[in-house]
């Protein structure tokens, strides 16, 4: 295959070649880890005195101003806003620009090191805007590899000499994209006194003093939510989930956090301090026994301090040896954390309230607008609103203290009070579920009073936009219990997809019910 047709182009000076992907508008898209700085939330842009129509403003990067620019409008494509926007930090030729994206995908390494290079008789900047394709190694897919010569070539883009220029190597032959190194660029942050660190392209966004408020998520380690993007994502303590103790407090606000995107939604893990951005290379990991760490699932290995930077070691009032390196991959496909990140709460209310007429068989309870409801497995799928809930707590073996009979499990004591636990599956005649850490309790007050039913699965956190009654037949019934748990009501929640329809179960009134009978629940 001839040049002129595309074809594929070998690097003599690696064997494997670096690339970080993100994505903009629904394009895939690439830069050679050698141009690669790092990638920061975007936060407010300065307005900057350009005639650049793609220079949408600039951030402040430590002290400068760093104009960023909209590839949508370099391409005369539509530029809304983005929901997540980032910016990536290119470097090339000691300049720094800053590239609008709503996503990243990774680092990735190309088939045996070829790049598929674009070809163009225009001499005009955009045209040559893009170096070419590369095949992605881990799933296969195409990605479009812009060239940072080009970019930094746009015309009246202002340029910004880079203001850290040990921090970022060479380009050998820039024009070909060609990567002299294999190294891969990691977040460094310390969780109380451990240092630890992650690929940083697994990072999607890292949030400063972020505010962590009170949620029914909150249970085992998620220390509750934060708005970001116009959602309400859950917030991981990264050392409890590793197993290395517990993390500072929430309400201090002296923290950072960092954002990763799962397949179900986003989530933030809450750290003490981030540290600095790094490159590191394939021998500086080190492996770790299993047995040495609490959960090694979650860990890639153990990253050696050579070539981090000698102040970032200081920041640490004892001696190191080394910063414990999570495993980005390992993160994104962990059950609890694909479960928890579901049960984020957008802002958007989904879909719009169903108006029927009455009906002699069939009425509806009808608000000025939607209430939320927590779904769970209840032998189908059921739901609770929201506002019911004081908390969610984990389940755990030492719950139960009673010879496990009935519905009654045992006793927790939690933030100072004993609150009953109760076996909801047992309560309308269900088989007991296995103990496994999906089993939560949900926490509800009636007159004072506390009581946990234990559920076997939560699902999510949804709207209802319609909630009917069935009719009841005949006159009188069982008594109340029977009553709360036999409900009639119904609610329509759609969570992104087709509506469902689902019984609702009135958790307070059941609790009311209990509280009433005055005897072991039988």
């Amino acid at each position: 295959m001839s040049e002129t047709m595309g074809g594929l182009v070998p690097s003599p000076q690696a064997i494997d070649r670096g690339y970080g992907g993100f994505t903009l508008g629904g394009i895939s898209l690439a830069l050679p880890m050698a141009a690669l700085r790092e990638v920061v939330p975007c936060t407010a842009l300065i307005q900057l005195p350009t005639a650049a129509p793609c220079v949408i403003g600039g951030i402040d990067l430590r002290g400068v101003l760093v104009p960023v620019i909209d590839l949508r409008i370099v391409l005369g494509r539509d530029a809304p806003d983005c929901a997540r926007p980032c910016v990536v930090l290119m470097v090339h030729g000691g300049s720094i620009l800053g590239l609008l994206c709503d996503g990243v995908t990774g680092v990735f390494f190309s088939q045996e090191g070829h790049l598929s290079r674009a070809t163009s008789t225009s001499t005009n900047a955009i045209a040559s805007l893009l170096a070419g394709s590369i095949r992605r190694e881990d799933d296969g897919t195409l990605v479009n590899v812009l060239s940072p010569q080009a970019l930094v070539q746009l015309p009246l883009v202002p340029l910004v000499v880079d203001p850290e220029p040990g921090r970022q190597l060479t380009l050998t032959d820039a024009s070909a994209v060609v990567i002299n190194d294999q190294s891969v660029p990691v977040m460094l942050f310390r969780c109380g006194q451990v240092p630890l660190a992650i690929d940083a392209m697994s990072v999607h966004a890292t949030l400063s003093q972020p505010r962590v408020q009170p949620s029914v998520l909150a249970r085992g380690h998620c220390r509750g939510v934060l708005d970001y993007a116009g959602q309400q994502i859950p917030v991981v303590d990264v050392l409890g989930l590793c197993g290395l103790g517990e993390g500072s407090a929430v309400d201090t606000g002296d923290h950072h956090a960092f954002v990763v995107r799962l397949d179900t939604g986003l989530l933030a893990f809450l750290v003490d301090k981030v540290l600095d951005v790094a490159r590191t290379l394939p021998g500086d990991v080190m492996r770790v026994p299993a047995f040495a760490l609490p959960h090694p699932r979650l860990f890639a290995g153990g990253l050696s301090l050579s070539g981090l930077p000698e102040d970032v070691v200081q920041q640490f009032p004892t001696a190191i040896s080394q910063f414990l390196l999570l495993d980005g991959a390992a993160l994104k496909t962990d059950p609890q954390l694909l479960e928890l990140a579901r049960m984020g709460l957008g802002e958007e209310r989904y879909g719009a309230r169903v108006q029927i007429g009455a009906s002699s068989e069939m009425d509806m309870v009808q608000g000025a607008g939607q209430r939320s409801m927590v779904t769970y497995q209840l032998g189908v799928e059921t739901a609770s609103p929201i506002e019911q809930i004081m908390e969610i707590l984990p389940y755990t073996c030492d719950v139960s203290i009673f010879e496990v009979r009935g519905a009654l499990l045992g006793l927790v004591a939690h933030r100072g009070r004993s609150i009953p636990v109760l076996c909801l599956c047992r309560l309308v005649g269900l088989p007991s579920p296995a103990v496994s850490p999906a089993v939560s309790v949900l926490v509800v007050e009636v007159d004072g009073v506390l009581t946990g039913f234990a559920v076997p699965t939560l699902r999510s956190i949804e709207s209802a936009d319609w909630e009917p009654a069935l009719p009841r037949m005949g006159v009188g019934g069982p008594d109340e219990l029977a009553c709360a748990l036999q409900s009639r009501q119904l609610a329509q929640v759609r969570g992104g997809g087709p509506p469902r329809m689902l019984k609702v179960l009135d958790l307070q009134r059941v609790a009311r019910a209990l509280h009433q009978l005055h005897v072991p629940v039988p």
